[in-house]
């Protein structure tokens, strides 16, 4: 293969073949730590997105939604944490047991992951409402916050970033509330908001 190339020539060319899979390697790697990542954060984001759902449904209640709305939109969550469950399954993997769901399918083996625990709470929420008592339901709602809030954290340590990118993102915030800001609001600004508001009638 190398015909009568010099010794020296034969090593610079395997190393340089040598270094270049490794490279190759490592790059692959990379790219598939960085999709799963990007796959993870997706999914974080839509369970995200259903258990605060599911909390706002049952917090505001009635003064914002009617019954039918409430209840078509706990149906669809039930479903969404259902699948959610199972689509989490494909990233994080049971933790192996001897014999606790020894004889179920291998995904199902061992104990579930804890980051899974939130959504299944969720869904039992949702498909248990309607059937509660007003004691129970009250307590549900504060589950259902407890739920996101549990979730997000453990899903901020799996792929939220441990530095922002600018530093003015890192700034303690002030912790004002609605009250706080509504104060502040200047009244040249109000005026021309009721002025803008007058004309477009």
């Amino acid at each position: 293969m190398f015909g009568d190339l010099p010794p020296q020539a034969i090593a610079g060319f395997l190393s340089a073949t040598v270094a270049a899979i490794a490279a190759l390697l490592v790059f692959l790697q990379w790219r598939e730590r960085h999709l799963r990542q990007d796959d993870v954060l997706k999914w974080a984001h839509e369970v995200i997105r259903t258990e605060q759902t599911l909390y706002l449904v049952l917090f505001l209640g009635d003064s914002v939604f009617d019954k039918p709305t409430a209840r078509s939109m706990l149906a669809k969550i039930a479903v969404d944490t259902s699948v959610l469950v199972e689509q989490g399954r494909m990233f994080f993997r049971n933790t192996p047991h001897p014999t606790y769901g020894a004889n179920r399918h291998p995904a199902y083996r061992g104990n579930r992951p804890m980051l899974l625990d939130p959504i299944v709470v969720a869904h039992q929420i949702a498909c248990q409402w309607d059937g509660a008592a007003d004691e129970e339901k009250e307590r549900m709602i504060l589950v259902a916050e407890d739920c996101v809030r549990s979730f997000v954290s453990m899903a901020q340590r799996e792929v939220g970033r441990s530095r922002t990118a600018h530093a003015a993102s890192m700034i303690k915030g002030e912790g004002q509330s609605l009250d706080t800001l509504l104060g502040k609001v200047n009244p040249e600004r109000l005026a021309a908001l009721k002025a803008s508001a007058r004309l477009s009638l």
